[in-house]
């Protein structure tokens, strides 16, 4: 039977400084090397916990989604949690909510006729503290996952940041045990434990080759294993659709009460920052655009930092120039309108800084893009006949995870390699005049190269 994987606190420290070895060390096995795994096989029926997880939405200061999954229905699923660590004494917890939605994974016939059969288990928690640690731990029909936690977003104005990225597919090689996905997830618990500011990964989707429970399922046990950091904090999950993700089984993994749309929103984080979350994969007009002049229209006046994140980009570092073309007519004229400040996208598998644009070219007073999508995914050869990589921007072909770090006078970005190296950063000043001034500085070195 294919193992059940849910480490428990102790074991999944001891894995996590083992990876962190793998990571220093870069790959084990080429990527793309098969050892004959098969990823659709049988689960072993079982009622404990496996694939814990954390998402955020619109208010990461007072909600989140608690997530888990188990290999028979159950009966009896509870979630308890707290302000201070209880171990394993599960009936010290000083709160508990019954309030589960659960329900079957949707199977493929090989899946089904295969023996793996699943359930998912959402427990939204909501009047959570602001700037919180809330130690949990999850309980079907008796059986327990160890202690974990999580921090809430700030409602005041402190410093925070973001680790940003997207493509985390890595098709066949999924089950091995060193897999790029597995790599880059030990480097952002690396981040997460350097910068315990991070609040949560908004992630820029195309999580898995396809959106079906064989490969939701190594997704989901790589995010746990390898994103928790040795204490045990959880990182959550900022969730975008890409199209790799367009299948059933993406909105049975990131569940929310009574979404109001198809994967667009926005999250507040506290007074000053805003991430406008847009679905390239729907129209990219009617209802979606209305909403984003909306939601850009009242949020510009009432925060200090806008950044938009979206899966497909409007101006792509690999693909064709043409490619980028329905995101640069329907919502670019949108972000330069009301001010962007930042724009973080995937899909296109490399490492991307644009200069700053404006009106379709580069200017100072423009809008910086960044992507393009390396959390495991085989990066792609980037182009080099673009005029806004060129003319003061970067691109490279090599995985990345991007950490944005947002304070009242500054925001700054960094991108960083498998490894921890530092691949490419940028300051982007508050203040307009200053920040052009500085763009306009960039460009000029940049020039005389």
């Amino acid at each position: 039977m294919f193992p059940r994987v849910a480490p428990k606190a102790t074991t999944h420290r001891v894995s996590l400084l083992l990876f962190m070895v793998i990571v220093g060390m870069g790959p084990v096995l080429p990527r793309g090397t098969l050892l004959g795994q098969e990823t659709i096989r049988p689960l072993e029926p079982s009622a404990h916990p496996i694939h814990l997880r954390v998402q955020f939405k619109n208010d990461p200061a007072r909600e989140a989604v608690v997530s888990w999954s188990t290999t028979i229905p159950g009966t009896d699923h509870v979630i308890h949690f707290d302000t201070v660590p209880r171990g394993r004494e599960v009936g010290a917890y000083a709160m508990q909510s019954r309030d589960i939605h659960s329900g079957s994974w949707t199977l493929l016939s090989e899946e089904d006729a295969a023996g793996m059969d699943a359930w998912y288990h959402h427990a939204h928690l909501s009047g959570l503290e602001p700037a919180t640690r809330y130690y949990l731990t999850v309980e079907t029909d008796g059986q327990t996952l160890g202690e974990y936690h999580f921090i809430t977003g700030p409602a005041d104005g402190r410093p925070l940041a973001l680790l940003s990225g997207g493509d985390s597919r890595v098709g066949d090689i999924r089950t091995q045990p060193d897999n790029p996905r597995r790599r880059m997830n030990a480097r952002m618990a690396m981040l997460l434990d350097e910068h315990p500011h991070i609040v949560a990964l908004a992630h820029t989707a195309d999580y898995t080759n396809r959106a079906y429970w064989s490969q939701l399922y190594y997704w989901l046990n790589d995010h746990f294993e390898m994103t928790t950091t040795r204490e045990g904090r959880l990182l959550p999950i900022i969730p975008t659709r890409g199209n790799h993700d367009l299948d059933v089984g993406l909105d049975e993994m990131f569940w929310w009460p009574d979404r109001a749309t198809d994967f667009y929103y926005t999250t507040r984080l506290g007074p000053d920052v805003a991430v406008v979350v847009l679905n390239t994969e729907i129209s990219l007009g009617g209802d979606q655009r209305d909403w984003l002049e909306s939601q850009l229209l009242t949020l510009r006046p009432q925060v200090r930092w806008l950044k938009v994140m979206m899966h497909k980009p409007a101006y792509p570092s690999v693909r064709a120039m043409e490619t980028g073309e329905p995101r640069r007519r329907a919502w670019v004229p949108l972000f330069e309108e009301f001010g962007v400040d930042f724009v973080a996208v995937g899909h296109d598998h490399s490492l991307k800084r644009t200069a700053p644009i404006l009106e379709n070219r580069v200017d100072p007073r423009g809008i910086v893009y960044v992507g393009d999508g390396g959390l495991g995914v085989r990066p792609r050869e980037v182009a080099t006949d673009r005029w806004y990589i060129n003319e003061g921007g970067m691109s490279l072909s090599t995985d990345n995870v991007h950490l944005i770090e947002f304070e009242s006078d500054r925001m700054r970005y960094r991108a960083f390699g498998m490894g921890g190296e530092l691949l490419d950063e940028l300051e982007i000043p508050h203040d307009r005049a200053a920040r052009a001034a500085h763009y306009e500085a960039m460009l000029g070195v940049a020039a005389g190269r």
